[in-house]
């Protein structure tokens, strides 16, 4: 019996559909089977996390820092409450020096104008400064009213009281 070439077209598509099939089935068996195990069949015990408390800012008034969106707008609207700190280049200056705050006033320590990065030490904390670097402060003390003097290294460069 000789094969026509529609007979050939049929028997090759007969055999690609059988081929399909088979290939689809062995694939799925296969990834079933050939898995490694999940991380929850592990006999190892995994750690179990803990929760991170949230941390609340605390409002300071007459400054929402959402409507302050740059470095520049945020000096120049503490500058107006005395809240902005400006270290001189050589670390021999603050401005302003000596001033009266309430307890928990937030402020901002200021070196932008050197090349060096510092460290502010207010009262009894000390705060990490960048060269041309800023930071924001939260001043406070359970103690009051205190005075907590400002040093960059030895040098005293005022004061802040709060009350």
């Amino acid at each position: 019996m000789k094969l026509t070439k529609k007979n050939w077209v049929v028997v090759l598509i007969l055999v690609a559909v059988v081929v399909f099939v088979s290939l689809n089935k062995k694939s799925v068996t296969d990834d079933i089977f050939d898995t490694p195990p999940s991380p929850t069949m592990s006999l190892m015990p995994s750690p179990t996390p803990t929760p991170t408390p949230l941390l609340t800012a605390k409002p300071t008034p007459g400054i929402i820092v959402e409507e302050l969106p740059d470095y520049y707008n945020l000096a120049v609207a503490l500058d107006k409450e005395n809240r902005y700190f400006a270290l001189g280049a050589d670390c021999n200056s603050i401005r302003p020096s000596n001033i009266a705050h309430k307890n928990n006033t937030q402020i901002m320590l200021d070196n932008a104008a050197s090349d060096k990065a510092r460290i502010l030490k207010i009262g009894d904390r000390e705060y990490s400064l960048e060269a041309h670097g800023w930071i924001l402060a939260t001043l406070s003390s359970p103690n009051l009213p205190v005075q907590l003097k400002i040093f960059c290294g030895s040098m005293e460069l005022g004061q802040i009281e709060l009350n």
